[in-house]
């Protein structure tokens, strides 16, 4: 009885819903959803899915302010926690960062954090069962300057009808075409059975990509040369500020470099390695890049090494 209902409501929703993105959906996101329609993740996970499928345009959810993620509230006396971290895009300026959280209520709490050399920062924010459902803002200061909001939402529960779990498991099993699963679950945002706040996907997709390339080994008294592209989702990012720092392992600063990107995203770097070395050594590149909005860390290692024969090189058999 439970299975036939289930076919029913699925096939009145299909009937009621115009044709969907017929792009092919990422096999990633089906696992993710099969897990859940499997009960091996919770309801977070699907929440989650659907928001990625939002950003590749496959559904559209109500876009109202740019809510970066949603989270349920937790149960009577339990505490969940929002965590909120992000860069200040001011390398070596360690003053706090001072968080001010507006909720859907207007009742305002302020959190004073701690800014690492990097200009990174996180904290966590708690959320009680009492606490307000709605979108919340969280300001973020430091230096005095102002820097881009963060928005979480928060909602009493996620509101997902049993029966879709069902057709989930069809739909994973090839029972329902990508399209009808779609069209299922468009259904159920328009109608705001499933109620989430989520941004467009030019607005969520503000991460920078950063690609480093250089040499892995370089002899002493010659140069390393570093070249540093940066990209995000509209292409090259021209005047993008990126700092660089050479250490050793024992975390010494051997060189500091700051500059911007070029108009095809590029940094480049170099600097000549000291003939002192008298044996192989592994150097740690730190690459700190922001646009003003995001930020982006990678790492480049590289060895420096002498040849036997060479005036005080320590050779090895």
């Amino acid at each position: 009885m439970y299975k036939l209902f289930a076919i029913l409501v699925f096939a009145m929703v299909l009937s009621l819903v115009q044709t969907a993105n017929a792009e092919e959906i990422p096999n990633w996101i089906k696992s993710k959803i099969k897990l859940w329609a499997f009960d091996k993740v919770n309801d977070q996970s699907l929440i989650d899915s659907l928001v990625e499928l939002s950003r590749r345009d496959f559904i559209q959810f109500e876009k109202l302010k740019p809510v970066q993620t949603t989270y349920n509230l937790p149960k009577y006396g339990e505490t969940a926690f929002v965590k909120i971290s992000g860069r200040t895009g001011d390398f070596g300026q360690t003053s706090p960062v001072t968080l001010i959280v507006t909720g859907p209520d207007g009742i305002r709490a302020e959190y004073t954090i701690p800014v690492l050399q990097s200009g990174a920062y996180s904290t966590s924010i708690p959320l009680h069962h009492y606490s307000p459902a709605g979108t919340y803002e969280v300001s973020v200061y430091h230096a005095g300057k102002e820097l881009m909001p963060y928005y979480f939402h928060v909602q009493k529960n996620s509101i997902i009808p049993s029966w879709l779990k069902l057709s989930a498991k069809w739909w994973s099993e090839g029972k329902i075409s990508d399209s009808d699963f779609l069209h299922g679950i468009q259904y159920l945002i328009d109608k705001k059975i499933i109620a989430l706040e989520v941004v467009n996907s030019s607005q969520i997709d503000l991460g920078l990509d950063v690609t480093i390339q250089g040499q892995k080994a370089v002899r002493r008294g010659t140069a390393q040369n570093l070249e540093i592209h940066v990209e995000n989702f509209e292409g090259n990012v021209e005047g993008a500020t990126v700092f660089v720092r050479v250490e050793d392992y024992g975390e010494n600063i051997l060189e500091e470099f700051k500059g911007e990107t070029d108009s095809n995203g590029d940094y480049s770097i170099s600097y000549e390695l000291s003939k002192d070395f008298t044996d192989i050594e592994t150097f740690l590149v730190y690459v700190d890049v922001t646009d003003g909005i995001a930020s982006k860390t990678k790492v480049f290692t590289f060895q420096v090494y002498c040849l036997c024969g060479e005036s005080n090189c320590k050779c090895r058999n």
